[in-house]
C-alpha cells in the first residue's frame, strides 16, 4: 500500500474542504497521514483512519527562523514516514513542504494552489513578486505536479512559467450531489444566502450597500449570512459590525451552520460578490441544490457561473450592478427556476465529488488526467 501525506494549514480547513476527498483516497490503495495545525478536530479525522500530525503554524507570518524550524520538522516527518507521495495545499505548505521534500528525497510532490486571492486582491506589487519568486523556486522539485482550481490560475501559471512541467486543472474537491440535492423553491419573500468566511474581500460590504439600495425600492427580501469572521485575516469583518448590520431587519446572521444542505432548502438565491476566488465551495453547493447564483466576474467565480445561463455575473466592487442583479431575480421566478436547473446540470457534469476524487486518484496513480 502506497503512503501519502497531506499537508494542510489547519484541521478545520481539512475537515471542511478535503475530508471527503481524503477518505476516498484512503480507500483506494493509499495509506493517508495528515500534517496540520490541530485545534478541535483531531479525533473526528482519526476516526476515519487518517493519522494526524500536529504542526503549529501561523498564517500571514514571514518569520524566517520559524520557517526554517517548520521545514526541519516537516523534513523529519517525511524521513520517518517515507511517503511515496506528498500533497501540499496552499502557498506556505507548498514552499515549506517542497523544500522538505527535496531534502528527504520524496519521489512525487503534488501542490494545490489555493489562497492566491489575498495576494492578488491586496494590490501589493512587492508581495506579488515575492510570492511568485518563492513559488517558482519551490516548484523546481523533480516530479512536482501543480494543481489549480480554475482556468484563470491555469493560464497565469503557464504565462509566468511558474512550473515548466506538470500543470493540471482540477476543480477542487467537488460537491456531493447526493447530499446537496435540488428541491422546490420555498414560498414567501426571496432569501439570498451569503455562505463564506466573513471578509471584506468576499464583497460583503458591497452586498450590504446593494441591499440598502434595493430596500429603498420597497422590494421584499432577506439576506442570510452563514459563516464566521476570520481574525487571522486583515480583511475580516468584526462581530460588532455584523450586529450593526443585523439591526437592518432584512439581514440575518446565522453564524457557522452545521447542516448546509438543509439551509439551502430555505433559500432562493446563492450570492457571493467576491473580489477573487479559487473555486468557492458555497457557490458549488448552492448550484448543486438548484439555486441560481449571483457572483462577480472574477477568477474562480466565473468558473462556475455562465452569465444569464445558470446565474448572473456582475463587476467586482460594484454595489449598483449587484443591486440590479438581485432585483432581476426577485422579480422573475421562471428565470430563477431555469437558472437553477442549468446550475445543477453544470455541477453534475463538471464539479461532482465523484469526478474530483476519480481525477485525483488517476493523477496519483498514472501521472495523467483521463
Amino acid at each position: 500500500m502506497k503512503k501519502i501525506i497531506y499537508f494542510v494549514s489547519e484541521d478545520w480547513v481539512f475537515l471542511n474542504h478535503r475530508f471527503d476527498l481524503a477518505r476516498k483516497v484512503n480507500s483506494s490503495g493509499f495509506k493517508l497521514s495528515l500534517i496540520t495545525k490541530v485545534s478541535n478536530f483531531k479525533k473526528e479525522i482519526e476516526k476515519k483512519k487518517i493519522k494526524v500530525i500536529n504542526l503549529k503554524t501561523e498564517r500571514g507570518s514571514l518569520n524566517i527562523r520559524k520557517s526554517i524550524k517548520d521545514i526541519y520538522k516537516i523534513f523529519k516527518i517525511y524521513k520517518e514516514i517515507k511517503p511515496d507521495i506528498v500533497h501540499h495545499f496552499g502557498i506556505r505548505q507548498i514552499v515549506h513542504g517542497n523544500i522538505a521534500s527535496k531534502l528527504a528525497k520524496i519521489k512525487k510532490s503534488y501542490n494545490s494552489i489555493i489562497g492566491l486571492g489575498s495576494v492578488f486582491v491586496s494590490g501589493n506589487i512587492l508581495l506579488k513578486v515575492f510570492v511568485l519568486v518563492v513559488l517558482k523556486f519551490a516548484l523546481l522539485v523533480k516530479k512536482s505536479y501543480v494543481l489549480v482550481q480554475n482556468q484563470d490560475d491555469f493560464n497565469f501559471f503557464k504565462k509566468n512559467k511558474l512550473s515548466n512541467k506538470n500543470i493540471f486543472l482540477l476543480p477542487g474537491s467537488g460537491v456531493d450531489t447526493n447530499k446537496f440535492i435540488k428541491t422546490k423553491e420555498p414560498k414567501g419573500k426571496i432569501i439570498f444566502l451569503f455562505a463564506s468566511r466573513i471578509l471584506k474581500d468576499k464583497g460583503i460590504v458591497e452586498l450590504i450597500e446593494a441591499t440598502k439600495k434595493l430596500k429603498s425600492q420597497k422590494k421584499k427580501f432577506e439576506v442570510f449570512i452563514a459563516g464566521s469572521p476570520d481574525y487571522q485575516n486583515k480583511s475580516t469583518i468584526s462581530h460588532e459590525q455584523l450586529k450593526n448590520w443585523e439591526s437592518l431587519n432584512y439581514i440575518k446572521y446565522l453564524g457557522q451552520v452545521e447542516d448546509m444542505a438543509e439551509l439551502y432548502k430555505k433559500i432562493h438565491v446563492g450570492i457571493l460578490p467576491s473580489y477573487r476566488e479559487g473555486l468557492p465551495k458555497g457557490l458549488l453547493e448552492a448550484a448543486s441544490c438548484g439555486k441560481p447564483i449571483i457572483t462577480t466576474d472574477v477568477p474562480g467565480c466565473r468558473e462556475i457561473v455562465k452569465n444569464e445561463i445558470n446565474g448572473l455575473l456582475v463587476p467586482p466592487k460594484d454595489s449598483h450592478e449587484l443591486m440590479k442583479a438581485m432585483k432581476k431575480l426577485i422579480l422573475n421566478k421562471s428565470l430563477r427556476i431555469s437558472m437553477g436547473k442549468k446550475g445543477r446540470e453544470t455541477i453534475k457534469k463538471k464539479f461532482s465529488n465523484l469526478k474530483a476524487s476519480k481525477d485525483l486518484i488517476d493523477l496519483y496513480k498514472n501521472g495523467i488526467l483521463n
